[in-house]
């Protein structure tokens, strides 16, 4: 089985869809790129400074996507490098595969990924201990979910939220190209890896030229983002990295 004569929507950010690109063309699927997504700076970095200059004050840093990471350690290393040491002696939690080995890419340990990549299930890694008073630092994006911080402070845990990263809907040369496609039922597939990515693409296409198309999601969250458009997910990866999603694909067109 492979992926011959399928035509894929891949709406990952331009500088991070070469993974899933190559995969599905390797099956022989025909790929489309409309990136959904743009990862730019916060409006101020005001908070994000603040944190990085009382480091050490943190027992805990938690990190729910590799845009956190890679943006948190590059102001870090701008602002005050010898910081990076402090980092490294911190507990570090991460989100999903692709968030650790952003992690260790950058030369951190990481304490805790849990088995289901979610905030939910890295919040209920901490069920059971005792971290009252403890103090976690949360670098995230300015649309990032409440469940994590939330569940740690009912656990009496301090946490600081620091925005370090906004995604925006990028301008599109393709976006006609894209909407021609669909509209003459040439796109089989609808990727999306984020709640954000599906509120875009409807907010850029319409939800109408997305129905009845087979659409495949990176987990639970963003299949819940894609059932609030009224649309579903036919297909979540059972490992939330871009070979899970591949892999669903393909047992989806095995079991049809």
């Amino acid at each position: 089985m492979n992926l011959s004569g399928k035509t894929i929507l891949v709406t990952r950010p331009k500088d991070n869809n070469a993974e899933i690109r190559r995969m599905l063309e390797s099956l022989g699927a025909s790929v489309v790129c409309l990136p959904t997504i743009e990862i730019v700076d916060p409006d101020s970095w005001d908070e994000c400074d603040a944190s990085i200059w009382k480091l050490a004050e943190y027992e805990s840093v938690c990190f729910t996507s590799k845009n956190a990471v890679e943006k948190f350690v590059q102001r870090v290393r701008l602002l005050r490098p010898q910081a990076l040491n402090t980092l490294a002696t911190r507990n570090l939690y991460a989100v999903g595969e692709k968030t650790k080995s952003t992690l260790e890419a950058t030369g951190f340990s990481v304490q805790v990924i849990p088995q289901k990549h979610s905030a939910e299930h890295l919040a209920q890694s901490f069920y059971g201990q005792n971290i009252q008073g403890k103090h976690f630092l949360f670098p995230k994006s300015n649309i990032a979910r409440e469940i994590l911080p939330s569940e740690l402070r009912s656990l009496g845990a301090v946490v600081d939220e620091i925005v370090t990263y906004k995604t925006v809907i990028p301008e599109s040369e393709n976006l006609e190209c894209v909407r021609a496609l669909l509209a003459d039922g040439k796109i089989d597939i609808l990727t999306f890896f984020s709640p954000s990515s599906v509120r875009n693409l409807v907010e850029l296409i319409g939800v109408e030229l997305l129905q009845g198309r087979l659409i495949a999601v990176i987990g639970p969250t963003t299949a819940e983002a894609v059932q609030e458009a009224g649309l579903d997910a036919a297909v979540v990866a059972k490992q939330q990295t871009a070979a899970g999603m591949v892999q669903g694909i393909m047992e989806y067109y095995t079991q049809v």
